[in-house]
């Protein structure tokens, strides 16, 4: 039963880039301009490793042992972060801190909206199990 005080109900718009089904103006493309730029599933090192782009293209600014973390990975062909290894390039670095830095980055990318693919490895570290690449170009 529709009251004639009442408002229509509004259809939200689309989001950019995106069609709606249905007939007229409504199921015409979206400006592409508004849309960024998809990164294809990669989670990407920028600005010398300083920088985590997800795949959603957010950004975070990393710490240095988050950084180190992630040349890890980026060194391992398998993704791997090795306690030994981050012990090596990180001196000084103890597994608590390195847990907690894992605990804080792991936050961070949640808070963000996404949920980083890095999961521990008991005895050995951690795996990252997603795409994982460094852009020099940026």
């Amino acid at each position: 039963m529709n009251a004639p005080h009442l408002p229509a109900p509004v259809t939200p718009a689309p989001p950019p880039g995106r069609r709606i089904e249905g007939p007229g103006p409504a199921s015409a493309p979206w400006p592409a301009t508004a849309v960024p730029d998809p990164v294809d599933g990669w989670w990407s090192l920028l600005y010398r490793g300083w920088t985590l782009q997800m795949p959603s293209g957010a950004r975070l600014d990393l710490t240095e042992i988050e950084r180190a973390c992630f040349v890890c990975m980026l060194k391992n062909p398998r993704g791997e972060l090795l306690r030994d290894e981050i012990k090596a390039i990180r001196g000084g670095t103890d597994m608590r801190t390195l847990n907690v830095a894992i605990c804080r980055l792991r936050g961070k990318v949640r808070r963000s909206g996404a949920r980083l693919p890095l999961h521990t490895v008991h005895g050995v570290g951690y795996a990252f199990l997603g795409n994982l690449r460094e852009l020099s170009s940026v």
